[in-house]
């Protein structure tokens, strides 16, 4: 039988030896490398990045695009955006760097919702179909008053290839720098917060006037009624005939639907000036409006949220304030008050009375709102007689909206 070998004595040996002699071979070989180093001599060449290369040789222009709001169609803001239009211009033009795309604008329109500003959103598409290098605008309260809306805007640009960065003058932040994301999301929140204060303002200044009964509300699509230059309440009286009409033909036992089919018959506008196309909530809603009598109700609607604009029905939720004999009536109030009668007790359903059908007189119908507003539509159809017609009260119109101006300048002085 063979010997067993003492395997722990000779494997601790070895090991050693292994050891040392790999040790030795590396100090030969670093040896050998650090000699080679020594004597090798290498040539650099510098390779440029491409982009960067390309973009100061072609020394392109940016295009630039400028934006500018104003929330209301008053005249103080109307000369702010006069004035941001022909400073943007000029600071566009005089810089040999930019090139002006185009001056995109909303006027008139809140801050607080991206879908009504059509001037912005025709800014965003350009930034998204390459036409935009870089957007200019104001102020971060001019570019929007959500936080939510004018961060993921802002996220939406900086994720184009290339990025299209926005620099906010007056703020003096851009989106450049790296370092302003915590004073733009800053500066966002502040920007709805001042939105959500002011409406808070506006609205308490309302709801005083409505108490006292001075405010004046808007009668824009609404028969019969306009107001003159100074706020005025005025009556229409070849609207207020189809207003008495309406309120004669419901009483003699006509319906909504019939008063409204005799009214398409006869080819009178409605009160929005459009086709002569009425229906039934039309008429009824004429029938139940407070004002045609003399009486006026603030706070039939209300908005919940600032943000979204939206109106909604005041079924008790806010105070009211009913005022009588605030102004002109249309209809005696005894004939109103018969209306409202059989609106609530749904007798006229059963009535089959059919409306004799009005013949559509000389109506002269005047825009109230909108960039033609103050304008008269003209019907083709008019003779000789009623185009004079037409001219002599014009001419009327003018000459009491003068006296009208004198008497109030008088007044103030």
């Amino acid at each position: 039988m063979a010997r067993k070998l003492d395997v722990e004595r000779i494997e601790k040996v070895r090991s050693r030896r292994r050891r040392e002699q790999k040790e030795q071979i590396l100090d030969e070989d670093d040896a050998k490398l650090a000699a080679l180093e020594k004597d090798r001599r290498g040539e650099l060449k510098i390779i440029e990045p491409v982009a960067a290369m390309a973009e100061d040789t072609s020394k392109k222009k940016l295009r630039v695009g400028a934006y500018i709001r104003v929330s209301t169609q008053e005249d103080q803001q109307q000369g702010s955006l006069n004035g941001q239009r022909t400073h943007f211009r000029q600071e566009i033009e005089e810089n040999p760097n930019y090139e002006l795309v185009k001056i995109y604008e909303d006027d008139g329109i809140s801050g607080t919702q991206i879908e009504n500003r059509k001037g912005f959103q025709e800014m965003i598409a350009a930034a998204q179909n390459g036409e935009l290098d870089l957007i200019l605008t104001k102020s971060m309260t001019r570019f929007g008053r959500n936080a939510a809306d004018i961060l993921a805007t802002l996220k939406l640009l900086d994720n184009l290839n290339p990025p299209v960065p926005v620099i906010f003058e007056t703020d003096n932040i851009s989106t450049t720098d790296g370092k302003s994301k915590l004073i733009i999301s800053i500066m966002a929140a502040l920007s709805e917060l001042e939105s959500q204060l002011k409406s808070e303002a506006i609205r308490a200044g309302i709801v005083y006037r409505m108490r006292e009964g001075t405010y004046k509300f808007s009668v824009n699509n609404t028969l019969g009624f306009e107001r003159s230059k100074h706020g005025y309440l005025k009556i229409i009286e070849e609207e207020a005939e189809i207003v008495r009409y309406i309120y004669e033909e419901f009483i003699a036992g006509a319906s909504p639907t019939q008063i409204a089919a005799a009214l398409t018959e006869s080819g009178i506008s409605t009160p929005t000036g459009k086709k002569p196309i009425w229906r039934p909530e039309t008429v009824k809603g004429i029938l139940s409006n407070e004002k045609y009598c003399g009486d006026v109700i603030y706070q039939k609607t209300y908005t919940p949220s600032y943000i979204k604009h939206k109106s909604k029905r005041n079924k008790g939720v806010l105070r009211k304030w009913q005022w009588t004999g605030r102004h002109t009536a249309i209809v005696d109030k005894e004939i109103w008050n018969k209306a409202q009668e059989l609106l609530e007790s749904g007798t006229w359903r059963r009535n089959r009375a059919t409306p004799l059908v009005r013949e559509k007189g000389f109506v002269i119908t005047r825009v109230r709102s909108g960039k033609l507003a103050g304008f008269y539509l003209l019907d083709p159809a008019w003779n000789k007689e009623e185009r004079e017609k037409f001219l002599d009260i014009v001419k009327a119109e003018i000459q009491e909206n003068s006296n009208s101006e004198r008497n109030y300048n008088n007044e103030r002085f």
